[in-house]
């Protein structure tokens, strides 16, 4: 029999919160997000939005302008930034990412070994065209270095030139082929470890969260299964690092590995039994919940901003997480 009590617990994030809705995972063209910081902002305005935070990847270049934009349209602005730590799959950590939340952006030893993140990520740039080269799509290195305007190059940036001059190859092939694993994937000569993502940010003044616990799912494209326990034993492994928080409420109906096109993607009961499932599992470790559409804009066409309603009290109670006022 069900656990209903559990259920009904880890449903609570259905209940509408009199205090407004938030955003908390949002990418700009800092990253690889389509959208400058500015037009986040008057999207958030639209959908009215009470908080957003920007989670550029390793990089926290938009956060000084979401601070002073944030007083300009008297909405939250909580800085984050999600780092892909070093894959250690014997622990289940392959592609896995934090977010740190209400760090100290002045903080040099952040910003320096984001830096180095970003070089590392921008020299593995060559490696990965020449491999696509070899697989018979070659592209020009300078087209994708003018699209990523100087910062962090990330794989949307290099399908997006690919798909100007190789239309015919699909997303799905392109991001299964270099996702870890795949024919085409090159990794980087520089990660932090679980454990050192964790004990920088911690040093920063701030929190780190698992990313879309659900994404990590392994059996769902081999056998359509929802849950993957192989997932709640990297919730707690990360959680035993030292992870202070769990993205709970997140877009997977528009995300990997459930989403392929706006046709075969699941239900809406299923993003209910998922969100539910990781709603209680947070509660078992507790862990703080967070929760946001991870918008890219032009890359992931599918998610808009604000698509799922977080609940501000979420907001709430990560600022007390950090000892900031709710």
């Amino acid at each position: 029999m069900a656990d209903t009590g559990a259920a009904a617990a880890g449903s609570q994030w259905l209940t509408p919160d009199p205090l407004g809705v938030i955003d908390l995972h949002l990418h700009t063209t800092t990253s690889d997000g389509s959208e400058t910081p500015r037009r986040l902002f008057e999207m958030a305005k639209d959908k009215q939005l009470r908080a957003i935070g920007f989670c550029d990847h390793d990089s926290i270049g938009a956060v000084r302008e979401g601070l002073e934009l944030s007083k300009e349209f008297g909405i939250e602005f909580v800085p984050g930034c999600e780092i892909g730590i070093s894959h250690d799959p014997a622990r289940g950590l392959v592609e896995t990412d934090l977010v740190a939340y209400y760090y100290d952006p002045a903080h040099q030893e952040l910003i320096d070994t984001l830096a180095l993140l970003r070089k590392a990520k921008n020299q593995k740039l060559d490696r990965q065209l020449s491999v696509l080269a070899t697989a018979g799509f070659s592209i020009p290195r300078d087209e994708v270095v003018a699209l990523a305007k100087g910062e962090t190059i990330r794989r949307p940036h290099i399908f997006a030139v690919i798909q100007r001059h190789f239309p015919e190859l699909s997303a799905d092939q392109f991001y299964n082929n270099s996702d870890f694993g795949g024919i085409w994937y090159v990794g980087k000569d520089y990660n932090l470890s679980l454990e050192d993502c964790v004990a920088l940010i911690k040093r920063a003044g701030g929190i780190t969260v698992l990313s879309s616990p659900g994404s990590y799912n392994d059996l769902y494209k081999k056998s359509g299964q929802l849950l993957d326990s192989g997932v709640d034993r990297l919730v707690e492994t990360c959680a035993a690092a030292g992870v202070e928080g769990l993205e709970t409420i997140y877009t997977y109906r528009g995300n990997k590995p459930y989403f392929k096109n706006a046709d075969d993607t699941i239900n809406q009961n299923e993003l209910e039994t998922l969100i539910t499932h990781y709603e209680n599992l947070a509660d078992r470790l507790g862990l703080v919940k967070t929760g946001g559409s991870d918008y890219h804009g032009l890359s992931k066409p599918q998610i808009a901003i604000g698509e799922i309603p977080v609940p501000y009290r979420y907001l709430v109670g990560l600022k007390r997480a950090v000892g900031r006022s709710s």
